[in-house]
């Protein structure tokens, strides 16, 4: 039996929608990638056309997301084993 994880992941390649489901798996990821801390202040995440949209009220964290983004969209893409994140905004 198929793990539900994996049926959902065939349906989006079937249909040609792939690069949603790895989107969205990057957003699950934040947590684990950006640590729980900063987990924990970020209000919005969402993800676009490979981009992490990152909503985090307190000036000093945006700024250190900010420095880091580069590792942090490493960290994303070597877990998903793909190159699908691009870039990360942080408002």
């Amino acid at each position: 039996m198929q793990a539900i994880g994996g049926f959902i992941q065939h349906f989006f390649e079937k249909n040609g929608k792939s690069s949603l489901f790895l989107e969205h798996q990057a957003i699950e990821l934040w947590e684990k990638v950006a640590g729980d801390f900063i987990a924990k202040q970020t209000t919005k995440i969402t993800a676009k056309y490979g981009v992490l949209y990152v909503t985090i009220p307190n000036a000093a964290l945006r700024f250190e997301v900010f420095i880091n983004r580069t590792q942090i969209v490493a960290k994303i893409n070597e877990t998903l084993n793909s190159d699908i994140i691009k870039g990360i905004i942080v408002n």
